[in-house]
């Protein structure tokens, strides 16, 4: 009952709220009475009839021409008239026009008065009692909710939404709730929810037929596998999107799945595949003029072709990033161009580097990101390095190692409030439960007090059949206490089965699907909780492992082939570890093995088993080596970067020497 009432005071808040915003904003004119009155509600006028027609369609061309400050101020001239009648078609009008405001606020990207416009427009559909306006508003309220970061509010209104669309007859608004909810649950990291919310959409949109709606819940579904970092999976979503009919998609949706589809092959080291998505992704972009995204994409781009090797080609790409980030005025954009352009500048020019990199420090403490200060100093720190001037990198070195006890700060608090949300969805789904089998509970009962007034009848009736009729009421009750048994059988195996579901989703979230280790985010996982816990022991040591000329095999003799290699040469890693370690897949053909209990000198010993198992591997007539890396906490590390960079290091120069080759980080430390 307490939670039936919060939901019910919530949007009663709401309501109040926006009437009277809705009514303190547009007076009546001098001889007008308020609309709300009931002793003088009005209805409008011919002459306010015509001008409200006059303004709404000035203000639905404005909007179609993009001009939508005029649109604002059109539609508001409108809603103060509206606002005089309390006529239910004038009013319906009223949360129409209110609804036009918020989305011409949201094309402007003023985030708090598309809520406060939303909000209103939901009150006048709760006093109509409009529920499938009522449905719809608040999904899209939930949506703006989620801009301005208030993810339980726009949860609760998206919870709500779905709650009134199971109630009546609008299949395409419950679709579009669902999709809203999918994001919403993705950005609290319930992707098994948010997977759950987005199939359900997609499904609709499958079954009747709109291609754009299509796209659009596959794209969401492959946003989640990217962000559990299964690659292959998001990439058969984001290849469902390119695989239908151009012409019937919005260009923004067609563009995110190619750019998308660009990041996952970069991940995979396909860079000539991803640069081609990449650039069709900018292509479109560029035709609609989408200067943030053309930023955005550029600077994939240029990470493709600075990983590719090419970086006359990258510093090109990152200086138009640039410039487009420069156009749109997002400080973010044009830090994170900096940054990536002023690292790219360090090995080529020191001195042209640091320019570039402390106006991406400065930009970074404008817009308060730690993270971008963090990496604006690290990079600072190498370049002062590069250039000979050890006092300025060990000044940057010390702003870093603030920087990193600041952003740890950051993600713990970052994670509390995710899990808070987390938890608070979870609440609102109970809730939702609950009422669900209050309805049920409701039914039964008005059942048994139809059985009781049967029984009734038939005792002031028919006497004699006092026996049969006895016999009939026990009948009926087992038959009862045999559904409430099948009922609780069916929530038993419904539980069962989302605790399944559950514990696969997780193994999925932590596991590679092709090798079989752990993923790249378990590794983090793992090393953030040991680290958390210092000091470690000096027996702690880590191996990063790196096939050989991995993209050549796949080059001569297809990625049917190279990913059979990968397979099998993981094997060859963790039967070799075994219970000494983890092994994960740190990214394409690279393997991070961490060994929580080894000396350096055991792990040293583990890496050259490794490098001899693998040199002696063929796969038909495909012979393989790798190149390794190893360090370990006897060398000071202070984080699990740190830890990784030390035995990264060590593996470029095996790579370095000739691959084939195992180096430890004491042997090139400085």
């Amino acid at each position: 009952m307490q939670n039936r009432l919060r939901c019910s005071l919530f949007v009663l808040s709401v309501t109040v709220f926006a009437n009277a915003k809705a009514v303190s904003a547009f007076p009546a004119p001098s001889g007008s009475l308020s609309a709300t009155s009931a002793e003088s509600a009005l209805s409008l006028s011919d002459v306010q009839q015509e001008e409200v027609e006059n303004w709404l369609a000035s203000a639905d061309g404005y909007y179609d021409t993009k001009q939508f400050s005029l649109a604002i101020s059109a539609y508001l001239h409108a809603a103060s008239i509206l606002a005089q009648s309390s006529k239910k078609t004038d009013q319906r009008l009223l949360g129409t026009t209110y609804t036009n405001v918020a989305q011409s606020y949201k094309r402007l990207k003023e985030r708090t008065e598309t809520v406060v416009y939303y909000r209103k427009a939901l009150a006048i559909f709760t006093a109509l009692n409009d529920k499938k306006y009522m449905a719809r508003t608040l999904n899209t309220l939930a949506e703006a909710e989620r801009y301005i970061n208030e993810l339980e509010k726009a949860l609760q209104c998206s919870m709500l939404s779905l709650r009134i669309h199971s109630e009546i007859d609008d299949p395409e608004g419950e679709a579009k709730a669902f999709m809203g909810a999918a994001i919403i649950y993705r950005h609290i990291g319930r992707y098994d929810a948010s997977l759950e919310h987005a199939y359900k959409a997609y499904q609709y949109f499958k079954r009747v037929n709109a291609p754009n709606r299509i796209a659009k819940a596959a794209n969401e579904m492959g946003l989640v596998y990217t962000r559990l970092m299964q690659f292959d999976n998001a990439e058969r979503f984001y290849l469902t999107t390119i695989g239908l009919p151009t012409d019937k998609l919005e260009p923004r949706t067609l563009a995110t799945a190619l750019r998308e589809m660009g990041v996952s092959k970069w991940h995979s080291s396909d860079y000539s595949t991803a640069l081609n998505f990449a650039q069709r992704a900018y292509d479109i972009y560029k035709a609609e003029n989408e200067v943030e995204k053309l930023s955005l994409t550029t600077r994939i781009i240029a990470d493709i072709y600075r990983d590719s090797g090419q970086p006359k080609l990258a510093k090109a790409r990152y200086e138009e990033s640039l410039n487009y980030a420069e156009a749109s005025g997002n400080k973010l954009n044009q830090t994170k161009s900096l940054v990536h352009l002023g690292e790219l500048l360090i090995n080529q020019s020191a001195a042209s580097a640091v320019p570039l990199l402390l106006r991406a420090q400065q930009l970074a403490a404008e817009i308060n990101d730690t993270a971008y200060l963090l990496y604006s100093y690290r990079a600072l720190r190498k370049a002062d390095k590069k250039r000979g001037n050890i006092a300025g990198s060990l000044a940057y070195a010390e702003k870093e190692i603030q920087m990193l006890t600041i952003l740890k700060d950051e993600e713990i608090a970052k994670q509390m409030a995710l899990s808070n949300a987390s938890l608070y969805s979870r609440t609102l789904e109970m809730e939702l439960n609950d009422l669900r089998e209050d309805a049920k509970l409701s039914q039964l009962e008005l059942d048994k007090k139809s059985d009781e007034v049967e029984i009734a009848n038939q005792r002031k009736t028919i006497a004699e059949l006092e026996l049969t009729k006895n016999k009939y009421a026990s009948l009926a009750l087992a038959l009862m206490l045999a559904v409430c048994l099948l009922f609780s059988a069916f929530i038993f195996r419904s539980f069962s089965a989302a605790k399944k579901r559950n514990a696969e989703l997780d193994k999925l979230a932590t596991q590679d699907p092709l090798t079989r280790c752990y993923n790249r985010r378990y590794l983090f996982d793992y090393l953030n909780e040991d680290f958390a816990n210092p000091p470690l022991a000096e027996n702690y040591s880590l191996i990063m492992v790196d096939i050989d000329h991995f993209k050549a095999i796949n080059d001569t003799y297809g990625h049917t082939a190279g990913d059979k290699v990968l397979e099998e040469i993981a094997a060859i890693l963790t039967h070799t570890v075994d219970d000494t370690g983890i092994v994960t897949r740190y990214g394409g053909e690279e393997f991070c093995i961490v060994l929580p209990t080894s000396t350096i000198n055991s792990a040293i010993d583990i890496a050259h088993t490794i490098k001899n198992k693998v040199s002696t591997y063929k796969h038909g007539d495909i012979e393989v080596t790798c190149s390794i890396g190893v360090s370990s906490m006897a060398f000071t590390a202070n984080t699990p970067s740190e830890l990784i960079e030390q035995a990264d290091a060590a593996l470029f120069h095996s790579k370095h020497k000739g691959r084939n080759s195992v180096t430890s980080w004491n042997e090139i430390a400085p």
